[in-house]
């Protein structure tokens, strides 16, 4: 269920801009280039295998025996020029992107980690010494992060994790990480932030046959690779949204922000005055940040408060659009979903397995024509 208690607010004044600065980015921003996929791979232990933290399927994932454990790449293949500044992301695929605030467990997720880079020559086993620490992380609750680092003149990265964030029989460490050459930038790195539908959709693990967004870009533009976070929490409305975006924003290095609240707020039926002021608190957020945000419609669903109070919240969304022409328009989930019924769950509020595959596909195909000119 995704009802959640709201605090109403007031509507919210901005000022309005017009530079619509964003048509067809992709030019000049740089390909997305992942220097780590199937780069020798090295872990403490695994009920899994290391090498499948950094193949090409998602589905896969290396998991530890317990902690501490770390996780390692030989990155002394790859030319220098692409592994000075680099970005590196590590994916744990549970659902929620931060399962603190709606109280649900964790699994084998990093709580208390860090990121550390070696000049030792590559080609064999990881050295024992003279790991240098970049980044420290503790207390972490969210099932991926990114780390922009810069390991000019190293060879090897580790990410070495001592505290777990796990529930019973889930206390390992259970994670892909991909390295990205960061060298002109992140242009090309997108989180999706919204309710449980996102959070079912826009993760990595493949949907009914459908690869993640990331792989569904490349396979239509191969040069590009996003790094991808989903930031799907269930339950959540455009309130919480409001609430928790510049806590989100600090921790995202990337350019792109998915805005894909309301249809916890539809079920409710807020008034349109209050989701009007919460899109426009996390739309300036990004804008603030220097960010691009990219807001969907609402999906359709049978549900009657959905029936009865989306469309006037879509609206308000249109209205959005007109006020902030620096947002891209994510896919028409509505319209879609209308004209596909079946792809709605029993309980007329979620998309089946293959509906959230099909919203999967509306996201990519949408931004391949707006950001990466593919028709």
């Amino acid at each position: 269920m995704l009802i959640v208690a709201l605090t109403l607010a007031a509507c919210a004044t901005h000022t309005q801009i017009t530079d619509r600065h964003h048509a067809q980015v992709v030019e000049g921003m740089g390909s997305s280039i992942v220097i780590s996929h199937n780069v020798p791979a090295f872990a403490s232990s695994g009920y899994s295998p290391a090498y499948r933290a950094n193949d090409n399927d998602f589905d896969t994932s290396w998991r530890s025996v317990g902690t501490p454990a770390w996780l390692a790449y030989d990155l002394s293949n790859i030319p220098a020029s692409q592994r000075g500044r680099v970005l590196v992301v590590w994916y744990n695929e549970t659902s929620n992107y931060d399962h603190t605030l709606i109280k649900y467990p964790a699994y084998n997720m990093p709580e208390n980690y860090t990121i550390d880079v070696n000049k030792s020559p590559g080609g064999s086993q990881p050295p024992a010494s003279g790991w240098i620490t970049l980044v420290t992380v503790t207390g972490n609750h969210y099932h991926s992060r990114q780390h922009v680092i810069d390991m000019t003149g190293n060879n090897w990265v580790r990410m070495h994790v001592t505290v777990v964030d796990g529930a019973v029989e889930n206390y390992d460490v259970n994670i892909n990480m991909d390295v990205y050459d960061a060298n002109s930038g992140t242009a090309d790195d997108w989180i999706f932030f919204g309710d449980s539908i996102t959070a079912g959709a826009m993760g990595h693990l493949t949907a009914a046959g459908v690869k993640s967004f990331a792989q569904l870009i490349n396979a239509r533009s191969p040069k590009n690779f996003p790094a991808q976070e989903s930031g799907g929490i269930g339950f959540l409305t455009s309130d919480d949204g409001a609430k928790y975006i510049n806590s989100w924003l600090s921790l995202f290095p990337g350019h792109y922000v998915g805005l894909s609240y309301g249809t916890n707020d539809a079920l409710s039926c807020v008034s349109g005055a209050n989701f009007y002021s919460n899109y426009v608190t996390m739309v300036q957020a990004v804008l603030k940040a220097g960010k691009i945000p990219v807001v969907p419609s609402i999906p359709w669903g049978r549900a009657g408060n959905i029936q009865q109070c989306a469309p006037a919240l879509n609206a308000m969304i249109e209205a959005l659009y007109k006020a902030f022409p620096q947002i891209i328009k994510g896919p028409d989930l509505w319209s879609f979903f209308q004209k596909n019924q079946h792809l709605i769950s029993n309980d007329n509020i979620h998309p089946t397995i293959a509906g959230f595959g099909a919203y999967r596909h509306q996201w990519a195909n949408t931004m391949l024509t707006e950001i990466y000119g593919k028709s």
